[in-house]
């Protein structure tokens, strides 16, 4: 609707902050998430609980990588106001999917009224519970077994972080435009989604390998990445980098996996909800830190901030280890 008012009028840029606000306050993509996963763990086993989360994993990439190569071409052929009618329309077929086709895991109890329902969603009791989640101990080291899941995804959000930089990296050390630095994107994603289809089923099916171990292996992946991409000379090291190390984008359905299967199946969407709430938070730390490390050393070594990710995921392998 903004967008095409800005096509009559002049719009303030600040109107569209308030278009973000019902999504931003209801949860985002991190409610979205930890329902999918949720929902995930209630309808499969624990045979194949990896594998189906790791397949949701890439389908998230594939879309965010089709939405990234269409949407420009969109914008050239049509107009901004377009691009965003078929986001809507996209975002409503989703809908319908999830309320005609998508059978709820849980019944509801439809005796309570709706104010008595919304009165007990902003109840303190409920923040409570999500809390009491983490804190609350258990048997077999559960406890601190959550919490390092919880700290091992904030570290690898944290050296996620050097992709902030990354362009401007590659621009610096190796002359690429956007056009190319675009093109070592897509396959980047294109791996990452072959790692969850084709290495997850590898790993668990053919080798029998347990989570943990798919989860040390992906770790292990990031370091030999960020390794490679910091002593890379040329540019097509940065392909070689990406195409050997597959399997780093799998550690994110293992660990849900390992989560759900130490948790009693009514603490999962809450585990779920505040690990990636906790673990959103990250970016807002990584983002102002590898900006200041490349700046800090752009004029004699820019390639240092691969080396600072590396460390990161080196201290969430000694984690897993």
């Amino acid at each position: 609707m903004l967008t095409f008012l800005s096509m009559q009028v002049t719009v303030t840029p600040w109107y569209y902050t308030a278009a973000y606000l019902p999504f931003s306050l209801l949860g985002g993509m991190t409610v979205i998430t930890a329902a999918a996963f949720s929902y995930l763990s209630d309808v499969t086993n624990e045979q194949t609980r990896t594998m189906r989360m790791g397949f949701m994993e890439a389908s998230m990439m594939a879309g965010a990588l089709l939405g990234f190569l269409s949407s420009s071409y969109i914008l050239e052929w049509l107009n901004v106001a377009a691009t965003f009618l078929i986001a809507t329309v996209l975002i409503a077929l989703a809908i319908v999917y999830v309320i005609f086709c998508t059978e709820d895991s849980i019944i509801l109890s439809s005796s309570n009224s709706t104010r008595e329902k919304l009165c007990d969603l902003f109840s303190c009791e409920r923040l409570r519970e999500l809390s009491g989640t983490f804190f609350m101990r258990r048997s077999g080291y559960v406890r601190e077994i959550l919490w390092a899941i919880v700290l091992l995804t904030a570290l690898t959000e944290l050296a996620g972080g050097s992709g902030g930089v990354f362009y401007m990296f590659t621009r610096r050390k190796f002359g690429w435009d956007l056009k190319q630095f675009s093109y070592f994107q897509f396959t980047d994603v294109l791996i990452l989604i072959l790692g969850n289809v084709i290495g997850i089923p590898i790993l668990k099916q053919l080798l029998h390998c347990s989570d943990t171990t798919v989860a040390i292996v992906s770790i292990a992946s990031y370091i030999v990445d960020s390794l490679i991409m910091g002593f890379a000379s040329s540019g097509w090291m940065l392909y070689l980098a990406i195409s050997i190390t597959v399997l780093k984008g799998t550690d994110g359905a293992a660990l849900m996996t390992i989560s759900s299967t130490i948790l009693p199946a009514g603490d999962m969407a809450k585990f779920f909800t505040m690990a990636l709430s906790l673990t959103a938070v990250v970016p807002l730390l990584s983002a102002p830190l590898f900006t200041y490390v490349y700046n800090s050393t752009i004029q004699y070594a820019p390639e240092i901030f691969n080396f600072v990710a590396a460390g990161f995921y080196g201290v969430g392998l000694l984690l897993m280890l």
